[in-house]
């Protein structure tokens, strides 16, 4: 029962805290404000009071509460505790298959890192450096030492995994890199963003050069499906947010190989 309560507790305050991370890097990247990450204390974005303790707790100060600040009662965004139950839930799953191991901690890290970077790129169009390129390293030391999800290939091919997670990286960075450079040529201005050249790159990292093409394929069509979300919502823009269609790739590709989805193997 007590490791059952701390890992509530640890997943759920990592939820609240990228939901901290979420609400404030756009506001340190656009303005003047004085604020990090860490000050000032957690406030109410309507009174911009400073929140107390008790209005702090995951998941729990959000349903007492009724989803209001309590001091001015107005309402919070719900985005705030499904941020919270999807760590939950998602934190929970992978610590019941991996247990307490360096697996998981750096598997949940990468799922972390790039949740983050999904909902700022799909709200803000917004991938922030220092978070790709923490995802960029987890995944490079999550897989040379524990091999999270390359495969060995030694017995088909001639190659290492170091070898796989540096050619991961150098195709999925250059390959966006040159699309948007011919892009350029034609049209005079970027068509892709950097952030999506260094997240493209982490992706080859974590699962290898051969998994690239298939990613791009169906982070293609997650950010498509993205595009018509926004034109139904009647948000004018000509952006795409690819590099959350990259991501939504991503987690399909290692939600269908971990669960051994049998009908998706062929295509795989």
């Amino acid at each position: 029962m007590l490791e059952i309560l701390i890992l509530f507790a640890f997943f759920t305050s990592i939820g609240s805290f990228s939901s901290l991370v979420m609400h404030r890097l756009p506001i340190i990247e656009s303005s003047n404000k004085s604020i990090s990450l860490i000050s000032p204390r957690s406030y109410c974005p309507h009174c911009e009071q400073t929140l107390p303790i008790k209005s702090l707790i995951p998941i729990f100060s959000f349903i007492i509460y009724q989803g209001k600040c309590s001091i001015c009662h107005e309402k919070i965004a719900i985005s705030y505790l499904v941020n919270e139950f999807i760590h939950l839930l998602v934190g929970g799953a992978i610590f019941y298959y991996l247990g307490l191991t360096p697996m998981f901690i750096f598997t949940y890290l990468i799922f972390s890192l790039l949740f983050i970077l999904l909902i700022l790129d799909f709200k803000y169009l917004y991938l922030p450096i220092l978070i790709n390129l923490m995802f960029v390293l987890v995944g490079m030391v999550g897989n040379i030492y524990f091999e999270l999800f390359i495969p060995s290939l030694d017995g088909i091919i001639k190659i290492s995994i170091v070898e796989q997670v540096l050619l991961g990286f150098v195709l999925g960075y250059l390959s966006l890199w040159l699309i948007n450079t011919m892009y350029k040529i034609f049209k005079k201005k970027d068509g892709i963003g950097g952030g999506d050249f260094i997240l493209f790159g982490g992706i080859g990292a974590v699962l290898g050069p051969f998994i690239l093409p298939l990613i791009m394929l169906m982070g293609s069509l997650f950010s498509i499906a993205f595009y018509i979300i926004n034109i139904r919502k009647n948000i004018e823009s000509n952006e795409i947010p690819l590099g959350s269609g990259l991501i939504c790739g991503f987690f399909m590709y290692v939600i269908i190989k971990f669960f051994e989805l049998n009908i998706f193997l062929v295509v795989l």
